[in-house]
C-alpha cells in the first residue's frame, strides 16, 4: 500500500479546504438562463424594430416554431422567441441584451452554450455576438439561417481576452424572413465559469440593504432540503390564530413580514429554513453583521434559529432563542466571520401547539461582500485519500453529516469481528475508513468538498472497498451535483449513483474505479456544474456487515478545477 500521507498530500492538492493563489479571483458558477420566470439577465434592446416574446406551448402560427421548450423540455417550459407574423416584414430584427459581464482574466475561455429552434420555410438568420464595452466593437460569433428542422439544437461559443479585452455583453438577434413561418426561439442559455461575474447582475446581489419583504421575499426565498418541512409565509396584519404572531410588521406597521403558521396540520418539533443567497465571507472579525428583528409571541412558541451554511463547511448554529418572549418585536445583531461562500438560513421551530407563531422583519446585512462563486479551474494531476497511518488516522478533508445516524471511522489492523470486514488497510498496511455494522442501523456518509470538473477534464475515480461478511447491505458511490437557482443560489440535488455494491463480495480488498470522462464529458453542449462525491454505506445492526473504503483517489488528465477559492491547486502526483 502506497504511503498514505503522500497520497493524501496529493489529495489535498484537489480538494483541501485551503485558500490558494493558484484559485484566487471572482468567477461565476455556470449556470443557466431558462426563462422560466423572466428575461433574466437579458433585456429587450431598443437599437431593433420588435421585441422577442417569452413564451409556452408552442407559437401562435402554423408550422413554425417550438412545441415544448429546450431546458427543461416540457410544453410548459418556457423559452423566448420572435414572432414573424403580421406587421413584420423581412429583414426586420429583434434583439436582446444581457447585462455587462467583468473581463474575462487572462487565459481563461468563456464558454456559452444555447438551444435554438429554426423551424419553417421562411425562417431568417440567428445571430449571437459579444460587444467589447471597452471599444464598442461587436464580434457576431454565431450565425445560421434557414429551416433548420422542428426540433431543437444546440450550439456553442467561446471566446476569451485576446478577443474581447474589457468587460462585455452578450446579444442574441433574430432577423425575419421572407414571411411568417419563421419563428426564431432560443432557451437553455449556459455560461461556464470561465464567463466571470457580470457586476451589475441582481442574481448576485451586494448584501448591504435591508431586507423587510414589503415587495416579496427579496435576497430570501424557502428552501425544501433536509429537515425543512413546511414553508416561511409573508403575512400583513395579524396571523390568524389569536394569542400569537404579531399584529403589525416591524417597517412601518402596514407592510409585510415573514412568519411561520403553527396551526394544523403542523407538529411539535416541525421546521421551516429560509436561505439567503450566497454571500462571499471575508475572514474577517465581525467583517459582516447581520442585524434583524424578531416577534416571539405565545405559551407555545418553539425556536428561532439563525445557522451559517458554509461551503465546505457543517452547517453551524450561530443564534437561538426559544420560548414566548412577550408580544413586542425585539432586535438581535449577530457577527458572521465566514471566509468562504455562505448563506444565512432562518430556521422556525413550531413548539407544542398552535400558539406559537414567530415572525422576523427588517434583516440587515452590514459591509457583507457580494456573492463570488467558483474561481476559474487550475491544472491538477493526480490525488488521494488513505486514512491515515498505523500511530493515526485521518478523514482528509472528507466530512461527515452533522449528527449521523451511523459514523464512519478510521481503523488499522483486523476488525473486531474476525468474519466481516478487511484484516487491514488496502495493500496491507495503513489504516481504512470503516463502518461497523453490530448495533448500528443506517447510512453513514463520506463526503468530498465541492468539486469543478472542466470540460477537458479527463480522469478517474478510484474507490478500494471491502464488503465482507453474510450481513453486508450495500454501498453506494454517486456524486451530487449544485445547480445555479437564480432565487436561491447554489442547490445541492439528488445523488447519482456511480456505483451500488449489493451484499457479500467476498474476503479482501476491490478496486472501484469510475471514468469521470463518461460521467461527465462526451456534452457537448453542457456545462457540467459543480459536484461533491459521496460514498454511503448501508448497515443493518447485525453482527457481520462491516463495511470499508480505503485509497480514494482522483486523477485528471488536466483541469480539474477549484470551486469557491477553497481549494488548493497545484500540479503533482500522488505519492
Amino acid at each position: 500500500m502506497k504511503s498514505s500521507s503522500g497520497r493524501w498530500q496529493a489529495f489535498a492538492a484537489l480538494i483541501v479546504v485551503l485558500h490558494s493563489a493558484a484559485c484566487q479571483g471572482p468567477s461565476c458558477p455556470s449556470w443557466t438562463q431558462d426563462f422560466e420566470t423572466n428575461l433574466g439577465i437579458f433585456s429587450q434592446s431598443s437599437a431593433d424594430d420588435f421585441n422577442w416574446i417569452r413564451d409556452n406551448r408552442g407559437t401562435p402560427s402554423f408550422n413554425t416554431g417550438p412545441t415544448n421548450d429546450y431546458d427543461p423540455g416540457t410544453n410548459a417550459g418556457y423559452y423566448v422567441f420572435i414572432e414573424t407574423s403580421f406587421p413584420r416584414a423581412q429583414g426586420d430584427k429583434a434583439r436582446i441584451d444581457s447585462r455587462e459581464f467583468g473581463a474575462l482574466a487572462a487565459g481563461k475561455t468563456c464558454m456559452i452554450t444555447f438551444g435554438r429552434h429554426m423551424f419553417g420555410v421562411t425562417t431568417g438568420t440567428l445571430n449571437v455576438s459579444v460587444t467589447d464595452k471597452s471599444s464598442n466593437k461587436e464580434y457576431v460569433l454565431f450565425s445560421l439561417s434557414g429551416d433548420q428542422g422542428n426540433q431543437w439544437s444546440c450550439s456553442k461559443i467561446s471566446f476569451d481576452n485576446s478577443k474581447v479585452s474589457g468587460n462585455w455583453t452578450l446579444s442574441f438577434t433574430g432577423v425575419r424572413g421572407s414571411s411568417f413561418t419563421g419563428d426564431i426561439a432560443v432557451d437553455g442559455i449556459k455560461f461556464s465559469p470561465g464567463c466571470g461575474c457580470s457586476p451589475a447582475s441582481s442574481s448576485y446581489p451586494c448584501l448591504d440593504s435591508k431586507a423587510n419583504f414589503d415587495s416579496g421575499w427579496g435576497v430570501f426565498n424557502n428552501n425544501n432540503t433536509g429537515n425543512n418541512r413546511f414553508d416561511w409565509s409573508l403575512r400583513r396584519g395579524g396571523t390568524p390564530s389569536f394569542s400569537t404572531g404579531p399584529t403589525r410588521d416591524h417597517t412601518t406597521g402596514n407592510g409585510q413580514y415573514a412568519y411561520i403558521e403553527t396551526s394544523f396540520p403542523r407538529a411539535n418539533g416541525d421546521e421551516a429554513h429560509l436561505f439567503s443567497k450566497w454571500i462571499q465571507g471575508s475572514g474577517n472579525q465581525c467583517g459582516c453583521t447581520l442585524t434583524f428583528w424578531y416577534h416571539m409571541y405565545g405559551a407555545t412558541t418553539g425556536t428561532l434559529r439563525v445557522d451559517v451554511d458554509e461551503q465546505g463547511k457543517n452547517r453551524a448554529k450561530a443564534w437561538e432563542m426559544s420560548g414566548n418572549q412577550g408580544n413586542a418585536w425585539k432586535n438581535a445583531t449577530i457577527c458572521l466571520n465566514a471566509t468562504a461562500l455562505y448563506r444565512v438560513v432562518f430556521v422556525g421551530i413550531r413548539g407544542t401547539s398552535f400558539t406559537g407563531d414567530l415572525a422576523i422583519d427588517d434583516i440587515m446585512f452590514n459591509q457583507c461582500n457580494c456573492p463570488k462563486p467558483a474561481p476559474q479551474p487550475d491544472t491538477t494531476k493526480t490525488a488521494g485519500c488513505g486514512f491515515g497511518t498505523q500511530g493515526s488516522g485521518t478523514f482528509c478533508t472528507l466530512t461527515q453529516p452533522i449528527s449521523p445516524d451511523v459514523y464512519w471511522v478510521t481503523k488499522h489492523g483486523q476488525t473486531t469481528n474476525p468474519d466481516t470486514g478487511p484484516d487491514g488497510g488496502y495493500g496491507g498496511s495503513g489504516r481504512y475508513a470503516l463502518v461497523t455494522s453490530t448495533g448500528q442501523t443506517g447510512a453513514a456518509v463520506l463526503m468530498t468538498p465541492w468539486l469543478m470538473y472542466n470540460e477537458s477534464m479527463n480522469g478517474q475515480l478510484q474507490v478500494a472497498y471491502s464488503l465482507y461478511g453474510d450481513d453486508v447491505v450495500n454501498l453506494t458511490i454517486g456524486y451530487e451535483p449544485m445547480l445555479y437557482d437564480s432565487k436561491v443560489g447554489l442547490v445541492p440535488q439528488p445523488l447519482v449513483p456511480l456505483r451500488v455494491f449489493q451484499g457479500n463480495q467476498g474476503q479482501g480488498w476491490r478496486l472501484a474505479t469510475i471514468d469521470l470522462s463518461t460521467t461527465f464529458g462526451g456534452k457537448s453542449c453542457d456545462v457540467v456544474p459543480p459536484f461533491r462525491v459521496k460514498i454511503i454505506a448501508y448497515v443493518d445492526g447485525n453482527d457481520f456487515g462491516d463495511i470499508a473504503v480505503d485509497s480514494i483517489s482522483f486523477s485528471a488528465k488536466q483541469d480539474a478545477g477549484c470551486l469557491d477559492g477553497q481549494y488548493k491547486c497545484a500540479d503533482r502526483k500522488s505519492g
